[in-house]
């Protein structure tokens, strides 16, 4: 991934997934130097946010399309009749991942130590936008995605290019034993290469490993996914993180879409 600042936007700073952005494929996840925090349609940061992206990726305000995320497991379609009804800026309708193949739809998720997830198919000309925190990461919101996009698209796996950014990574997430439990329970001893344990404390997840594993074991060629090294919790000055800021966190957001 590469760190990009924009000087035509007021120094606008976002990462470029550089294994699927293109001048014809917007594929970007953005730093804390803006808030995509959004609670209602009042909330003039976050409009502000989505405005400065889609100006500066080429897109209209009307193109960015989001969710009310609720950690699930739930995937929308969007065509190009469903596409007016999902606007970034009011958050109505929920779920954590979108896939569309329309051009000039700009898809969106927004995290804060969560891991954003962009997919390109570029054969069939299909994209995704995946928020996997370690609820969807244990519903494999991933795999799932990627399902989504062979039934309505005819994607093969092997052709999707993916790009996992920052996350909270393992040197902060701390989790507890019964957390440690329950995915041991689900997915058995294997898991415990996702996970550190040292003595007299509790175990560190890492949940990036684990979403880009998912892909894998889903059919995406490893040499096909990228995954950003940045945790959230330990770049405060580049990276809004919950676990770190609380309740005043902002929202990072991850941005994809096709010309």
């Amino acid at each position: 991934m590469t760190l990009i600042t924009d000087k035509k936007f007021n120094s606008l700073q976002y990462f470029t997934a550089d294994n699927i952005h293109s001048p014809n494929v917007t594929a970007i996840f953005t730093t804390s130097g803006l808030n995509f925090g959004l609670v209602d349609e009042k909330d003039d940061e976050a409009t502000a946010s989505y405005k400065v992206i889609t100006s500066s990726q080429g897109f209209s305000e009307s193109s960015v399309l989001g969710l009310w995320q609720k950690h699930s497991d739930s995937i929308t379609t969007v065509d190009e009749a469903s596409a007016g009804a999902l606007s970034a800026y009011s958050l109505t309708e929920q779920g954590d991942a979108l896939v569309t193949d329309v051009k000039g739809v700009l898809l969106s998720v927004r995290v804060a130590d969560c891991a954003p997830i962009l997919f390109y198919d570029g054969k069939n000309k299909a994209v995704g936008a995946v928020h996997a925190g370690w609820r969807g990461a244990f519903a494999q919101i991933g795999p799932k995605t990627i399902r989504r996009m062979t039934e309505c698209y005819g994607t093969n796996p092997a052709d999707i290019k993916a790009s996992i950014g920052s996350a909270i990574g393992i040197c902060c997430y701390e989790v507890s034993f019964d957390f440690y439990e329950n995915f041991k329970k689900e997915y058995g001893t294997g898991i415990d290469k996702f996970f550190i344990f040292a003595k007299g404390k509790k175990p560190h997840f890492n949940l990036n490993a684990m979403n880009e594993s998912l892909l894998i074991d889903a059919g995406i060629l490893a040499n096909n996914i990228e995954v950003s090294e940045f945790c959230t919790m330990c770049n405060p000055d580049l990276l809004h993180s919950y676990r770190r800021d609380g309740d005043k966190s902002g929202r990072l957001a991850a941005f994809i879409g096709m010309k």
